[in-house]
């Protein structure tokens, strides 16, 4: 799938479901309850021991059913290891210029994440296609009509933070689309998959309303 196709799909689904457990095989089971769920574009983060062993067969397993992205990628070593491992996208808790480099040369989408104004127009000059604000909690949803008063063009995809409670609020006020992980796959900590596919069947309605 072409960059920008992934971005279309990205921006028409409006949910990012992050996948951060402990280890492979609850990501695989977690991963397969998003999709049950009707979830479409999730981000296994690279905190998971072997990630890009899962990365690689669950890639090829949703091969045109899902958009698999790899998060966490906290380097330019973790960021070539995840795209020779089939990530889709890659997704960043910071901005780290060597990783956005990598990924467009590569042709990848690369949502890097900020804090600040600064940090926002250093990841647009980079040549990032969208910007993850994060942690999203510590904002009010205004901050996105904030931000894009000075910078218009920027598209912005706050993480951390959004639930159930807020993300129709987070839709509303102009995201491009929301990361959503811990309230989403907290059934997987105690092995309740069918919660994880019932929370995300819950945030899809919320986000088709």
């Amino acid at each position: 799938m072409k960059k920008y196709e992934i971005l279309k799909q990205i921006k028409e689904e409006k949910i990012v479901g992050i996948i951060r457990v402990d280890n492979v095989d609850k990501a695989e089971k977690t991963l397969d309850a998003l999709y049950k769920g009707g979830l479409k574009v999730v981000e296994l983060t690279f905190t998971i021991p072997y990630a890009h062993t899962i990365l690689a067969s669950l890639t090829q397993k949703y091969a045109g059913k899902m958009v698999i992205g790899a998060g966490t990628i906290l380097d330019e070593a973790t960021a070539r290891i995840a795209i020779l491992s089939g990530a889709e996208f890659l997704v960043t808790p910071n901005v780290n210029v060597d990783v956005i480099k990598l990924a467009n040369r590569y042709g990848i989408p690369c949502l890097s994440g900020i804090n600040t104004p600064t940090e926002l127009v250093t990841a647009l000059e980079c040549g990032v296609d969208v910007v993850k604000l994060f942690p999203a909690g510590n904002f009010r949803t205004g901050i996105i009509k904030d931000l894009k008063a000075p910078f218009p063009n920027a598209e912005i995809m706050p993480t951390g933070g959004v639930s159930l409670a807020n993300i129709k609020e987070w839709i509303a006020a102009g995201a491009y689309a929301c990361g959503v992980g811990g309230e989403l796959v907290a059934g997987a900590k105690t092995g309740d998959y069918d919660l994880v596919t019932k929370t995300a069947k819950a945030f899809k309605e919320l986000v088709s309303e």
